[in-house]
């Protein structure tokens, strides 16, 4: 075996491999859009990181720490939710990488033996890749259909505002 394992793999083994990895991760990607609601993740950032300057500027004009620990409390539970909602589609996604990691893509018919290792690495580094490829695309999108939603808002405001 050489320095990288990934060089004892023919051409045809790795092209499937990452194939393979590329579906796992457009499917986690589509799991986790359809297990968490991003408009609804989204409004809730807001509200906190709105409640976080709130408690920035309390903390700086010296207020009663009653009024801080009141602005605490109310961002608390947000910061719960946003939690649950992103671990809830990480309790299907870690279980499913783990069965493609150590049961599906070791056991492929490639025609190669003794190169479990190869194979696990090449799958690790292209859900890896894309998985971070794929993380910069959404979060791209999701700016760009706050923003639409947003000025969507200001148009109708502003149409109601001429009636």
């Amino acid at each position: 075996m050489g320095i990288i394992p990934v060089i004892t793999l023919p051409m045809n083994a790795i092209v499937i491999i990452v194939a393979i990895g590329l579906c796992y991760t457009l499917l986690t990607v589509f799991l986790q859009r359809k297990l968490t609601n991003p408009r609804k993740l989204r409004d809730i950032q807001a509200k906190m990181k709105q409640l976080s300057k709130e408690m920035n500027d309390m903390a700086k004009s010296n207020a009663p720490k009653e009024q801080i620990m009141a602005k605490q409390k109310e961002l608390m539970p947000l910061m719960g939710e946003s939690m649950r909602a992103q671990l809830k589609s990480m309790f299907v996604i870690l279980p499913l990488f783990i069965a493609f990691y150590y049961l599906f893509v070791p056991n492929l018919p490639l025609g190669v033996t003794d190169a479990t290792a190869s194979i696990k690495t090449v799958f690790f580094i292209t859900v890896f890749t894309f998985g971070i490829v794929m993380v910069i695309v959404t979060t791209l999108y999701d700016k760009r259909k706050a923003r639409i939603e947003t000025l969507n808002s200001q148009t109708q405001i502003t149409d109601a505002n001429k009636i």
